[in-house]
């Protein structure tokens, strides 16, 4: 048999090039051949290995159509590398859908009636006996962990009715509950030591798990035990100021909440499973799984592997696992993810569809290199989609909100190893619905790293920012052509895109600008992206881009910011040029220190029109300066921008300008207060027509239509009509022909082909993919839902500035 297999592998490097065929019915003591395939992953990378494949000759390791439960991590390590030459890569055949599952089935015989509506079965004896699972999968969809208040499925954000709200205090060590909210419970609990609280933190910044300690009924005050570490800035879950709502918080994981469809509980006493299913659901015919890994694909120390067209899904939630506090961001994060690289180079995730996991979708630990994430799409993820976290190690004078640093001894620039990613990027991905459990996430979230690059990515339905660049260490990165928005739902006092820079310069009030490119050693460049912020604020003020205490050396251009604007807190060395931002609000200016920031803020568009959402607050100034030198001199250089107000007839500044002309005595000698002309903002086209005063004063056009992701898209994307609207399908940039439906089915190459754009007269939710010559998807599908109403809901900065005058929100 060793001189046969022999004989075949000798066959394939001889044209160039090993290939080896893996299929569910495979087995891993077979070939490797499409007749004879292997069975698994694992049988595939010990067949490379004992032929020692890698490195010699280019790997394809072709695995087809079908779904591979996974019950340990498939890792690879230095001797699974290839080279640039002789490159492995994992690929699914293309028109074949390979699912990877980090779970395991449940016996769909073993059920047994128990009451209410509940089935039971012990898994003694199974492959689940003895595993503490905390995901359970009915049908490929997420269930819900026994809860109290019970899941709400028209509104599961902090607003619905799936919370209760703490009532008094704020602490690290408990909760206060009002007792009307937990009837009968002292009774009907009979261990509510299995439970654990979800509370969000006081000042809305994210959310902590706890596991319950005990609960004193006399207090009404639930005691926690171990938790607490899912986020930094640790104030604590209650009431942030008398008369301020209490935090949000619900209860999972007691065994007498379990009363509702979809809901589990896991005895682990016994070994037993409960379920209760819809009253339609026959559970002998259900697919019932249960997670079982954390991480599905883990490369440590490779080089040259490539991953190609996997669905991955169903690991593990990982909030209760160990943390890590990083730098002085708000930020604590889990050092793990459904695909986790460790000290990789040269390695890359194409087309792959990540969702439904516990944790983090994709994590980039410390040292890594030129790792790239293309073509996928991320989501419902219990954190966040993309991580890229460099090591502690390598930051000089390292310091978190748990340990500053009294004074600073280390004066090098830059880092003190290369134990941190760098030349890494995310491009033309889908990143959305993301933090179905930690709040405190993001769709990418950078830190400790250098030169990263998001581009052309949409991201989108985020419980916090899409992109959160932690710290300022070490900068270089580029944020590009990506369309961002439905961001910061479930948190407060934030933007869709966020950065901190409380590094070695930065000591609260106290700045050494001196010291700032000492981490911030390379700039940071957000260009050509769309940045959405249409929700009314959880707390405090929500931006587009919010560049928070400390963020510095900076240049962002080209930008367009809808609903909210721009944040410049504390920080120094920020160039801000030829943008738009149309809001409710006023660009804020924060805090500054009293020294010249060298700031330039020139030639942009700041438009201000209508109320804000929720509050209705209607704001009179463009320009919102709050705590700042009082010399406007030393904020840097402000000139050749257009201002417009819609609801003043002036320029204002707050009390540093109550006019255009008591402004240019202070900065801004040839800013203009004048309307800036769009061309068509009904849709989105916030071009300047030829007679706007900012074409005149330098500003640039951008084009309006590049913004996102490059596979298949509907357009205008999901919205409501009034009579007609005009749809249009852009296909994958990559080739194909498209196909489409209007009934929200799944297209295929028999569906209708699209040849121009569809007029759409009655709500219809829009299907479409591209596909290849063979008839095999190319990237992802896109979907949208159109809906004809009597009367267009817009909110009231777009309203107002196309009625050209205030219009209120509406309830």
């Amino acid at each position: 048999m060793g001189t046969v297999l022999l004989a075949l592998w000798t066959l394939a490097a001889a044209a160039g090039a090993a290939e080896i065929h893996v299929h569910p019915q495979g087995r891993d003591t077979q070939p490797g051949t499409a007749a004879a395939p292997l069975a698994s992953l694992e049988g595939a990378r010990r067949w490379i290995a004992a032929h020692h494949l890698a490195g010699r000759e280019p790997v394809t390791v072709w695995v087809h159509g079908g779904t591979y439960h996974l019950d340990q991590t498939f890792h690879l390590g230095p001797q699974d590398s290839g080279t640039a030459e002789a490159p492995v890569t994992y690929r699914a055949v293309p028109g074949e859908a390979v699912t990877l599952k980090g779970s395991l089935p449940v016996d769909a015989n073993a059920w047994e009636p128990w009451r209410d509506g509940i089935y039971r079965q012990s898994l003694k004896g199974t492959p689940l006996e003895g595993r503490v699972f905390n995901q359970l999968f009915m049908n490929d969809r997420r269930m819900v962990r026994a809860r109290y208040p019970n899941w709400d499925y028209a509104n599961p954000l902090r607003t619905g009715r799936g919370y209760l709200h703490a009532v008094r205090g704020k602490s690290m060590k408990k909760i206060a509950f009002d007792p009307n909210d937990l009837p009968g419970r002292q009774t009907l609990w009979k261990h509510p030591e299995t439970g654990i609280v979800h509370a969000f933190h006081a000042h809305n910044w994210g959310n902590f798990q706890f596991r319950i300690r005990a609960v004193d009924w006399d207090r009404h005050e639930i005691l926690f035990g171990e938790g607490g570490w899912q986020a930094q800035r640790r104030v604590g879950v209650g009431v942030k100021r008398p008369g301020s709502p209490g935090s949000p918080f619900y209860i999972e994981n007691i065994f007498e909440e379990l009363d509702a469809p979809f809901e589990w509980f896991l005895d682990t006493e016994t070994d037993t499973l409960y379920f209760k299913p819809p009253a339609n659901v026959d559970l002998r015919s259900a697919r019932v799984e249960a997670a079982v890994v954390r991480r599905v694909v883990e490369l440590v120390g490779v080089q040259h592997v490539h991953f190609e067209g996997f669905h991955i899904t169903q690991t593990l939630a990982t909030f209760m696992d160990p943390y890590t506090d990083l730098a002085r961001g708000d930020w604590a994060v889990h050092r793990g993810g459904a695909v986790y690289f460790q000290g990789c180079q040269d390695c890359s995730i194409r087309d792959c569809h990540i969702e439904q996991v516990g944790g983090n979708g994709i994590f980039v630990d410390g040292f890594n290199r030129r790792i790239h994430i293309r073509g996928c799409l991320v989501e419902d993820t219990g954190d966040s989609a993309v991580c890229f976290v460099g090591d502690p190690k390598a930051v000089r004078d390292y310091q978190t909100w748990e340990a500053p640093r009294e004074k600073i001894t280390d004066l090098t620039p830059g880092p003190k190893t290369d134990d941190y990613p760098a030349d890494c990027s995310v491009q033309n991905c889908i990143l959305r619905d993301v933090g179905v459990y930690g709040k405190q996430t993001s769709g990418v979230l950078v830190s400790m790293a250098m030169d990263i690059t998001i581009d052309h990515c949409s991201i989108y339905r985020i419980a916090r920012a899409a992109v959160t660049f932690n710290d300022g260490t070490w900068g270089g990165h580029v944020l590009s052509n990506c369309d961002i928005y439905d961001a910061v739902l479930d948190t407060g006092e934030h933007g869709p895109f966020n950065a901190w820079g409380r590094e070695r310069f930065w000591k609260g009030r106290q700045l050494n600008k001196d010291w700032v490119r000492l981490d911030a050693i390379k700039t940071v460049v957000l260009h050509h992206n769309r940045v959405g912020n249409y929700r009314p604020a959880v707390s405090a003020g929500n931006w587009t881009i919010d560049l928070d205490d400390g963020s510095s050396n900076f240049e962002i251009h080209h930008n367009l910011m809808l609903g909210s604007t721009l944040k410049l807190r504390d920080g120094y060395f920020r160039r801000v040029w030829n943008n738009i931002m149309v809001s409710a609000v006023p660009v804020g200016l924060h805090v500054w220190p009293p020294d010249n920031s060298e700031d330039v803020f020139e030639r942009n568009i700041v438009v201000v029109a209508g109320a804000t959402e929720g509050k209705g607050q209607v704001h009179k100034d463009v320009l919102g300066p709050v705590i700042m030198p009082r010399d406007p001199a030393v904020w840097g250089r402000f000139d050749r921008n257009v201002w417009w107000n819609l609801n003043a007839d002036d320029f204002r500044a707050g009390r540093f300008a109550a006019s255009l002309a008591d402004w240019k005595k202070k900065q801004g000698p040839h800013d203009v207060f004048a309307d800036p002309c769009f061309v068509d903002p009904a849709r989105r086209d916030f071009r300047v027509r030829p007679d706007s005063p900012a074409l005149r004063l330098g500003f640039e056009n951008f084009p309006m239509e590049h913004f996102g992701h490059e596979m298949t898209r509907i357009e205008p994307g999901p919205c409501e009509f009034e009579k007609e609207i005009e749809v249009t399908i852009r296909p994958d940039a990559r080739g194909g022909v498209v196909h489409y439906t209007l009934d929200g089915s799944t297209p295929t190459p028999a569906s209708p082909r699209y040849v121009g754009p569809l007029r759409i007269t009655r709500t219809t939710t829009v299907r479409a993919g591209t596909f290849d010559a063979q008839g095999h998807p190319v990237g992802f599908a896109d979907r949208a839902t159109f809906t004809r109403v009597e009367r267009v809901h817009r909110q009231s900065w777009l309203a107002s500035l196309l009625a050209g005058r205030l219009v209120r929100p509406e309830a």
